[in-house]
């Protein structure tokens, strides 16, 4: 049976405020399961979108294109209503407290959550907002019937809040050709991904090679991605006086992101938190050895030191020590190289794919056979 699929997420691969790993998994997700379902991608709009079908799979944009904030609210109402009245076998809603849907109760719909953010809720928003916040995070979640964690770190911490739902894990993956990438250092180190502040850790970033920096003179930083904090991640290499030792790509293509990782000699990850780190898995994938804080699912991902080194979340100091142990030493580093590409081998999206597919099946069986009420 074909399942009529319909997949609510904001992000979206080209949105100019949230073009994450979340939007780039459920394209890379549905293109491989075209053959057994039929799937609507429900997004947030943003200005230029339009309803369109990419490699196969259909989007469908809704709420307002701008500004940002009234993008994401109006998305909101939006994608709750055709979740409470859509035609669809099986629904999804990729979870984020910053875009609260309301999941009607008697409908086939499963919650996909990449992190939780309470443990981090007060420090980033303060003591009041953070603590409103994880709230409103374990009360849209506690009731569901059906979720699944992109990590074990996850997977446990939902086990716990929701312990009587059907939790299934389910990652996310990486292109075969990665595999395939030659890996020839050049003399850079490189961090890809969404220029968020908090979130992935800029500051630790910024502060750890201005560390590096003042001992390896020809050393520099490639900062590929877009984001919220341009300005801000601009302003603080100002201060640190190594403007100059970056590069900043902004957004690359394809073929420009398998042209930074074939030479990045090591790939940053400084993020305080992250659902699973898809990142990650590209570089080990194409040989580039990680460094990356020891936050959310990254240990699982990184599983060292056969894809890289990890440094306690947020320390500047002890990033630098984990690049430096790997950037004086060719051998390790060779070996790393090696070891990484083998460990990512469990990424792979076909693979994934299957694993998603089964949770949409167990949905629909459920759901079918003993329906039940889900608020």
């Amino acid at each position: 049976m074909k399942l009529r699929v319909l997949h609510c997420i904001y992000d979206d691969p080209d949105n100019p405020w949230v073009a994450g790993g979340g939007a780039v998994r459920v394209l890379e997700l549905y293109r491989r399961l075209l053959d057994d379902v039929q799937v609507t991608v429900a997004t947030g709009n943003y200005p230029g979108a339009t309803n369109t079908t990419r490699d196969g799979v259909k989007y469908q944009r809704l709420g307002s294109p701008a500004p940002y904030a009234w993008s994401r609210w109006s998305y909101a109402r939006r994608a709750s209503a055709l979740l409470a009245e859509g035609d669809y076998d099986v629904a999804v809603f990729d979870h984020s407290v910053y875009t609260p849907l309301k999941i009607p109760a008697n409908r086939p719909i499963g919650i996909t959550v990449h992190h939780l953010i309470a443990d981090t809720a007060v420090q980033r928003w303060g003591r009041l907002v953070g603590r409103l916040v994880a709230l409103a995070e374990r009360r849209s979640l506690r009731h569901a019937r059906w979720l699944t964690a992109t990590s074990l770190a996850t997977y446990d911490q939902l086990r716990k809040v929701a312990p009587d739902a059907t939790i299934s894990q389910v990652g996310a993956g990486v292109s075969d050709e990665m595999f395939d990438l030659p890996h020839q250092e050049e003399d850079y180190l490189l961090y890809f991904g969404r220029l968020d502040w908090f979130q992935k850790g800029l500051d630790t970033l910024l502060d750890g090679f201005a560390l590096l920096a003042a001992e390896r003179p020809s050393l520099e930083l490639r900062i590929a991605g877009r984001g919220k904090d341009l300005a801000r991640v601009r302003a603080r290499a100002g201060e640190l006086n190594i403007l100059p030792r970056l590069r900043l790509e902004g957004s690359v293509s394809d073929e420009e992101r398998n042209r930074l990782f074939r030479g990045a000699t090591l790939l940053l990850m400084p993020s305080r938190f992250e659902g699973f780190g898809m990142v990650a898995a590209e570089a080990m994938a194409a040989g580039v050895p990680v460094i990356a804080a020891a936050a959310g699912s990254l240990p699982e991902v990184v599983s060292p030191p056969d894809g890289g080194m990890l440094f306690p979340a947020g320390d500047a100091t002890e990033m630098r020590t984990a690049a430096a142990a790997l950037l004086d030493n060719a051998e390790r580093r060779a070996i790393v190289s090696d070891s990484a590409r083998k460990t990512a081998r469990r990424f792979r999206w076909s693979s994934v794919a299957r694993d998603h597919e089964e949770f949409l099946r167990t949905i629909h069986r459920d759901f079918t056979t003993t329906p039940t009420d889900q608020t």
